[in-house]
């Protein structure tokens, strides 16, 4: 599979109501096999690219393209450096919220964590 970030480019409201540009024109292509690092000075952008790659947030700009991938193939994950899960919602919750976010429907959702039983089930 090869990962390639065209033009990518991020902004973010701040509460004063300015934009801040988290990422700006970004571009790069990754190989199959490649394993690369991204590296930099807090606040730069690091992370927010790695949620645009991973399909959390979309780009302002630009667009991510996933090239050489089967259908329903997963395209990325990713690790969080502090705790990631959301107090407001179950163990289940926050375990199906992935496949949530990539719209996979809530009857196939519960057959695939719950093993087909109903939630909090044997």
């Amino acid at each position: 599979m090869r990962v390639v970030v065209e033009g990518v480019s991020k902004t973010f409201a701040a509460r004063d109501g300015r934009e801040i540009e988290a990422l700006h024109d970004v571009s790069l292509a990754v190989e199959g096999g490649e394993f690369i690092t991204v590296l930099g000075p807090s606040g730069r952008g690091k992370s927010t690219l790695l949620h645009i790659l991973a399909g959390l947030i979309p780009p302002t700009r630009g667009r991510v393209v996933f090239q050489g991938v089967l259908e329903g193939t997963p395209l990325a994950s990713i690790v969080f450096q502090e705790h990631a899960l959301f107090p407001w919602r179950t163990v289940l919750g926050n375990v199906v919220f992935g496949l949530e976010v990539r719209g996979v429907p809530p009857a196939e959702r519960r057959g695939r964590t719950s093993g087909g039983r109903a939630e909090g089930g044997p």
